[in-house]
């Protein structure tokens, strides 16, 4: 049987978009539904009848953002439905994205009618004046409104996104945000440090000193509260940003970080396929030429990379580091014909260096490794 796929769909709408996202999003006051499922109607149809996507199953579905609930149940029931008819895995999981206040009970049970299994919510922080600071045009009350309505519709399987090191934020204020997102018990929550990324207002607004970073150090020890507090809360960490209960934790991005296979539909999307040599490719950003091209071609590929041996081989290593459960050796060795330790002669160093570890013929990163990943990863290019 031929493998499954993870199939991603970017909704590249927001009401407004936030002043630290360098997310392929636009705001819009009203979103060109029609038109946009219909070209990924006709995305996901023209990609499927190729050789290498045709016959194979979806085994997760992610509508990610931008901010999916903006899309109505009906136009959400319309994507999924097309994704059964060429192929959905039994008890498939399918997250949307949403953010508080764009959802109510009705619009929820819609949701669940149509197949939506996993609700992600952008919560952000529960501290109004660091939403106002990130720019998020929802109060802390939308959030627990949201969840509330959330569970009144049927939604068991719920995840919490929290920002922490936010300009201004203290360790006081972080641990309160951990305190009220486990008060709601999420079965999934994710963490993330804010980034400052070139392009965006809030890199800008650095560079000028409106804004002032928080402090590497009381970063690190807000990174060391969450995992702390999560965990004394039955939370799990599988992945360095990610927490969740038993039986929780995502399918999707599990995907992304295993080196199995994904496919993107939306502007901007990014797809992957592993075998027989690993292939990536990227569709065009801008909405209205995403359309155009999909209607004229099937398609709306804008670049593409085939990688080396050596860089498929450094991009499984680092992808899969992500992951608590780290990189199986007889994994790496049938893909790539070579024994990790070979690949990759900087191990020994870094294993002194307490930043991986062996333990079961897995390569992991240490708990000191966690907080330099990405050294670890620009080590291993």
């Amino acid at each position: 049987m031929a493998a499954t796929y993870a199939l991603y769909l970017h909704i590249p709408w927001c009401r407004r978009v936030c002043p630290y996202c360098d997310f392929n999003v636009y705001a819009s006051a009203a979103v060109p539904e029609a038109d946009d499922v219909a070209a990924y109607l006709a995305e996901l149809s023209a990609w499927t009848e190729r050789p290498e996507w045709s016959g194979r199953r979806v085994d997760t579905v992610h509508l990610g953002g931008g901010t999916p609930s903006l899309l109505s149940p009906d136009a959400v029931g319309a994507l999924l439905d097309a994704v059964r008819r060429v192929g959905l895995c039994d008890g498939a999981e399918v997250t949307l994205e949403a953010n508080p206040g764009t959802v109510d009970e009705a619009r929820l049970e819609g949701y669940r009618n149509a197949g939506v299994s996993r609700l992600s919510l952008g919560a952000q922080s529960f501290q109004p004046a660091l939403l106002r600071t990130l720019g998020r045009d929802h109060t802390p009350d939308a959030t627990r409104a949201a969840v509330a309505v959330a569970r009144a519709a049927g939604f068991t399987n719920l995840s919490l996104d929290l920002i922490f090191a936010v300009p201004g934020q203290s360790l006081a204020a972080w641990e309160d945000d951990l305190t009220r997102a486990l008060a709601l018990h999420p079965e999934h929550v994710s963490a993330y440090a804010l980034t400052w990324e070139e392009g965006t207002p809030f890199h800008a607004w650095r560079a000028r000193g409106r804004l002032v970073a928080v402090d590497d150090d009381l970063e690190s020890v807000m990174a060391d509260v969450a995992a702390e507090r999560l965990s004394a809360a039955g939370l799990q960490r599988y992945e360095i940003s990610s927490w969740a209960r038993p039986g929780f934790a995502s399918c999707h991005n599990t995907h992304y970080w295993d080196g199995s296979d994904y496919l993107g539909l939306g502007p901007g999307a990014h797809s992957f396929h592993a075998l027989p040599t690993a292939h990536r490719w990227w569709n065009i950003r801008l909405p209205h030429r995403w359309r155009a091209a999909v209607a004229a071609h099937g398609t709306a590929v804008d670049g593409e990379e085939h990688l080396t041996d050596a860089q498929a081989r450094s991009d499984f290593v680092i992808t899969g580091l992500r992951r608590i459960a780290g990189v199986d050796l007889g994994e790496f060795e049938r893909r790539f014909s070579v024994a990790m330790h070979a690949a990759f002669p900087q191990l020994p160093h870094l294993e002194r260096d307490g930043l991986v570890e062996l333990r079961a013929a897995t390569l992991r990163l240490t708990s000191r490794g966690l907080k330099y990943a990405d050294t670890v990863g620009a080590l291993l290019v």
